[in-house]
């Protein structure tokens, strides 16, 4: 009987997929695989997995030369070490929002002798800047309101953020673009239109 009809084709499959497995190893697997299978390994092999290992001279050394660094300088105490921090560090004026003076709804109304239903049109209008606090309740920034309204523009620069509190950060931080001042200030003195241009490129560099 023919030799090729007695082979078992899912042996020879098999066989041809290990073989075209090991030809693409390189010779460190193919040590390794000796090793694990027990397969004597030949001496020229042996040299090659040597010389693999052979960990590469720095170019340092080969050039004759050392590089030696800094270190990490001189010990300070924790006094100057204060010091210098405090010489090197720069005041984060983006949460100046944080500290804003706020007030819930019912405080803020009675502030400005209005209806509750006036600072829900406001707050849905956009006139407003409202804080969220839980799931129903708001705190507004009292920085916002001039006398007995809200500052005029705050309608046309709140569409451009995605959440109030985004935008009521952006209003009083200093800005280039409204002359280092915060927007919220230029808006009390009635520059709507240098806010809104200002806020319409808030992202422009991002």
């Amino acid at each position: 009987m023919n030799t090729a009809k007695r082979t078992n084709p899912a042996r020879v499959a098999l066989t041809r997929a290990i073989e075209s497995k090991v030809e693409r190893m390189d010779m460190a697997g193919l040590l390794d695989l000796a090793a694990a299978l027990k397969v004597p390994v030949p001496a020229a092999a042996k040299a090659v997995r040597g010389a693999e290992r052979q960990p590469l001279a720095r170019s340092s050394e080969r050039d004759g030369r050392v590089l030696r660094g800094s270190g990490v300088g001189p010990v300070v105490s924790p006094a100057e070490g204060r010091r210098r921090l405090d010489a090197i560090t720069v005041d984060d004026q983006s949460a100046d929002w944080i500290e804003s003076e706020l007030v819930g709804a019912g405080e803020l109304v009675e502030r400005l002798g209005i209806s509750r239903g006036t600072l829900d049109n406001w707050r849905k209008a956009n006139k407003i800047i409202a804080l969220r606090k839980g799931l129903r309740n708001f705190l507004y920034p009292l920085r916002q309101f001039e006398r007995r309204s809200p500052v005029s523009g705050l309608d046309r620069v709140v569409p451009f953020f995605g959440s109030p509190e985004e935008a009521w950060e952006w209003l009083v931080a200093p800005n280039r673009m409204t002359a280092g001042k915060p927007p919220i200030e230029k808006l009390r003195n009635g520059d709507v239109a240098m806010v809104t241009s200002a806020a319409e490129s808030a992202f422009d560099y991002a």
